[in-house]
């Protein structure tokens, strides 16, 4: 016997949960915004357990922008633009699929580390549809990898979108600046999309 709801009567729950709880997370505040993530968080993983969300934290033009991610994994992708098709009208928020790409530096930190714009290089090679690149980073060595890949993905997020990463790159290496001739700065992979 199935017990568990098809794919589409999750999204259709998740969105009846969320219509009955929006004024909630359109008022956020530091008081109780704890519970409310962690429940938001239980609400999107019944629909996959990879996804997950960012909240403005300002209004723009009276709205609260609401992200809905994949958070990187490919297999995710789908769930995201079904759960955002099928949205229902959301007249406060403003409803967004996938981390979007930024034009404004943007430093992320991550365990020990911190990365900017101004710490990563890449060189790159069209391949068909996609782009292999060649990721250049300023500190990186074997002992701190995991953490300054981490990092770069996040990174690699603002800089062209995390639909783009996850569908438009292909193999990624990543390697340690040395201040390598014909590497480019970050922020020109913007033009590659």
């Amino acid at each position: 016997m199935n017990w568990l709801p098809k794919r589409k009567n999750r999204v259709a729950a998740f969105w009846g949960w969320f219509i009955d709880n929006k004024e909630a997370y359109f008022e956020l505040n530091e008081f109780g915004r704890d519970k409310l993530f962690s429940q938001l968080e239980k609400k999107l993983h019944k629909v996959n357990r990879h996804l997950a969300f960012e909240f403005g934290e300002s209004l723009v033009a009276g709205k609260r922008e609401f992200i809905v991610s994949a958070d990187g994994v490919v297999e995710a992708f789908e769930d995201v633009i079904e759960l955002v098709g099928n949205a229902p009208v959301l007249n406060n928020f403003d409803l967004i699929g996938f981390r979007q790409p930024h034009n404004e530096e943007f430093s992320v930190a991550y365990g020990d580390i911190e990365l900017t714009w101004g710490d990563i290089f890449f060189t790159f090679e069209e391949d068909r549809e996609e782009v292999n690149l060649t990721i250049y980073i300023k500190g990186f060595t074997e002992e701190n990898e995991d953490e300054f890949i981490s990092a770069s993905f996040i990174l690699l997020d603002t800089v062209i979108g995390e639909y783009n990463v996850g569908m438009r790159i292909g193999e990624i290496e990543f390697t340690s600046y040395e201040d390598q001739p014909d590497v480019r700065p970050i922020k020109e992979l913007q033009s590659l999309f």
